[in-house]
């Protein structure tokens, strides 16, 4: 039988019960979930009803030292400083994407974690699909590859979520929130300046969503060497870049929140001479729905197309499965806090490529 680990979330609200909670139960024989945090004790209270969690608060160091947890996930709006005090408390950490804002906290955090020798590991939840790991593979093996196309452009989240059973409750002080949002966008100035108003909704999205992209850039070809060039448009709902690789390699990157539509057309497509490999994910809050797998390639004479539906498991479910193998088992994150620290900075330079 597994060894059972008590863990404590801190966020309580929807990724925490639309995601991982599920889960988090479905993997009973792996996790035993002790307690919820959150701002909002309503929000804590009404998840804790819903899943049997026994204990709610509102402070988050309670899940160190009164609650007895291995481990905590971070759920949060913004990760680092819960995530920095988890480790330095000897906890080991799943931090949600994306792990930090700025590179003055990232390095905080993998120092700590490296100090402390627990396990921390970022939320990247695509690269344990195992749609992407057949289609990674794939790519890894394609001969002297030119062209990489990784686009994102999707519709609200909220489209996705009309069937889902989740409760927030809306009961924080206004000059709470007030406080919090101020500290969020002074994270993000501490990371690239200050900036127009367009500038840093554009990066407040990248930290959001193109970290979902640039993890899958990361696992299947590294992170390039440069940015050639970004630019930023629709009052920074919109971006693209160009991402040098060594040799002739380059990848265009296009993203944005530009359509109303309940649509999510986010892809990794790789071209080299004889064979184009592509990776399309779904929605993440359609549960089970697959990874899809494109082929393009000749044989002989023959022109070939294939398509590889690999598996219906989930994504989150499966990184939680690694979560646990990584404590237990002392194997390393697939996505560790180091690799986290390496993506901010890639959002960082193109930002600073627009700059120029």
């Amino acid at each position: 039988m597994a060894q059972r680990i008590r863990v404590g979330l801190i966020g309580s609200g929807m990724i925490a019960q639309v995601i991982h909670l599920p889960y988090l139960l479905e993997l009973s024989d792996r996790f035993e979930v002790v307690a919820l945090c959150d701002l909002s004790l309503g929000t804590a209270r009404a998840a804790a009803l819903r899943f049997g969690i026994p204990h709610t608060t509102t402070d988050y160091r309670d899940l160190f030292d009164k609650y007895d947890t291995d481990a905590v996930l971070v759920l949060t709006r913004d990760h680092a400083r819960p995530a920095i005090d988890a480790a330095r408390a000897g906890k080991h950490v799943f931090v949600e994407k994306p792990m930090c804002n700025n590179l003055a906290e990232a390095d905080e955090l993998v120092d700590v974690v490296r100090q402390q020798k627990v396990v921390g590991m970022v939320g990247y939840h695509k690269r344990y699909d195992p749609g992407y790991r057949l289609g990674q593979d794939m790519i890894k093996r394609l001969d002297s590859p030119h062209l990489v196309r990784l686009h994102d452009v999707i519709g609200p989240n909220s489209a996705f979520l009309a069937h889902s059973d989740f409760v927030v409750v809306d009961d924080l002080d206004t000059a709470l929130k007030q406080s919090l949002q101020a500290e969020h966008v002074e994270s993000l100035r501490v990371a690239i300046g200050d900036q127009p108003e367009a500038v840093m909704r554009a990066y407040d999205l990248m930290l959001g969503l193109t970290t979902h992209d640039v993890t899958i850039l990361h696992g299947a070809l590294g992170l390039p060497e440069r940015v050639i060039a970004t630019e930023i448009w629709a009052n920074g709902l919109a971006y693209a870049s160009i991402f040098a690789y060594p040799g002739d390699l380059r990848c265009v990157f296009d993203t944005g929140l530009i359509t109303g539509l309940r649509k999510f057309d986010e892809s990794l497509t790789v071209y080299s001479a004889n064979k184009v490999v592509s990776i399309s994910f779904p929605s993440p809050f359609i549960k089970n729905a697959p990874t899809m797998v494109e082929t393009w390639e000749t044989e002989g004479s023959a022109y070939k197309e294939s398509q590889f539906l690999a598996s219906y498991q989930e994504a989150f479910k499966e990184e939680m499965i690694h979560f646990h193998n990584c404590i237990t088992n002392g194997l390393q994150p697939e996505t560790p806090v180091t690799e986290g620290r390496d993506d901010i900075a890639l959002l960082i330079d193109m930002v600073k490529a627009y700059q120029r």
